[in-house]
């Protein structure tokens, strides 16, 4: 059976080969770079070609890592040693699994959220360990409750992945959470990996900060990505802070996996942190862009799909969407559903089972690929789809 990545992957493949779709399902920017950065990388790439695509160290470069570091204290008011604590990785992906491999055990246990990310239990599994769940429901918001992750800890836990804001669903987790998580760390001696990829993809309210709360700094993993942030999907590009016994564990795997990081993206984001380059792409085209099509594909959802449950995303780009009284009476499932929606009406959307369990009977649409036009005429024809079966 094929990972739900790889399924998800297929779907996407299959779209592109249609021709002209409506496509609510890749997670990936829209937005190209800063101009600014594309502009920097370019002229590079010109005057000093070879300096340009050399190998670099496995950790990257120091430059990049002391304005991450800089970046990191002015956003968030912790500090990271740029030399023990921070590591450059190729996208968030190589991060969780460099993270994974250098504290797992064959037999540890794993707890993640249900539904969340694909692209967690596959590595879990890969180094010897065992995925526990914590179920989330739309008509709580998608949010997690400590006392159902008390449920799953047992001796045998290793870590606790969390992921917020979200995907699928787009949700912050409360501050409330993170304090009493990270008391049940320190009560039960596991790990905390926090995915915090999708950091600067908010509508009001931020995340909860994890490693700043009392306690937590000495036994959490913090993800990163530039993919999200700085519209460079191709680069492949992330960071992870953490102990510094963390970090030389995961550069001894990643000499072995990939040597060392991109250096090209690595030059470009030395530029994308000057000159308040960064923060104008934030805040002048990146959230006022996601914001208005995330409010407009929310009121077209609740126009074309009323039977419809969701929430509306605080962060990230998604909308997971509760299509089960539709479902029911159409006598599909979601995957089924997806790939005739696909064929019959060329619209895009993930089934929610490739998140787990508990999204069945869902399906999960992103607002960043398509305009509002576009938002709105996909919402027509899924209702137009739905409502022929009805």
């Amino acid at each position: 059976m094929s990972s739900p990545i790889r399924r998800i992957a297929a779907l996407l493949d299959e779209a592109r080969r249609k021709g002209d779709i409506i496509s609510f399902g890749g997670g990936a920017p829209s937005l190209p770079p800063p101009q600014e950065v594309v502009e920097y990388i370019a002229e590079a790439l010109k005057r000093y070609p070879q300096k340009t695509v050399a190998y670099g160290s496995t950790r990257g470069m120091i430059e990049l890592r002391e304005l991450i570091s800089q970046d990191l204290k002015k956003y968030w008011g912790v500090s990271y040693d740029p030399h023990e604590e921070i590591m450059i990785v190729n996208g968030g992906t190589e991060g969780i699994y460099l993270a994974l491999g250098a504290i797992l055990e064959p037999g540890d246990e794993v707890i993640l959220i249900d539904p969340t990310y694909v692209g967690y239990s596959e590595p879990i599994r890969l180094f010897g360990g065992r995925v526990r769940y914590v179920p989330v429901r739309v008509e709580e918001g998608y949010q997690p409750k400590i006392e159902d992750l008390e449920k799953v800890v047992s001796p045998l836990t290793k870590a606790f992945i969390l992921l917020s804001p979200d995907n699928p669903t787009g949700r912050i987790v409360t501050d409330k959470f993170v304090s009493d998580l990270v008391r049940l760390a320190k009560e039960h001696d596991f790990w905390i990996i926090f995915d915090a990829v999708y950091k600067h993809i908010t509508y009001g309210r931020q995340t909860p900060w994890v490693d700043a709360y009392p306690g937590a700094r000495e036994r959490t993993i913090t993800i990163h990505s530039f993919s999200k942030e700085a519209s460079i999907p191709g680069f492949r590009l992330g960071y992870v802070t953490g102990p510094p016994e963390v970090i030389e564990a995961m550069e001894k795997i990643k000499q072995y996996v990939s040597l060392a990081p991109d250096t090209p993206g690595q030059i470009a984001m030395i530029k994308f942190y000057e000159n308040g380059i960064k923060e104008r792409y934030l805040n002048e085209v990146v959230i006022p862009t996601y914001r208005r099509r995330r409010d407009f594909m929310y009121k077209a959802i609740q126009e074309y799909l009323p039977e419809a449950k969701t929430t509306l995303p605080e962060g990230a780009f998604y909308f997971f969407v509760d299509l089960r009284p539709y479902l029911e009476a159409m006598g599909r499932d979601d995957e089924e559903f997806a790939n005739r929606l696909l064929y019959r009406k060329s619209v895009v959307v993930i089934p929610g089972k490739y998140f787990g369990e508990m999204g069945k009977g869902h399906v999960r649409m992103t607002f960043v690929s398509e305009s509002e036009e576009r938002i709105e005429e996909g919402l027509k024809r899924m209702n137009a789809y739905i409502t022929s079966y009805l």
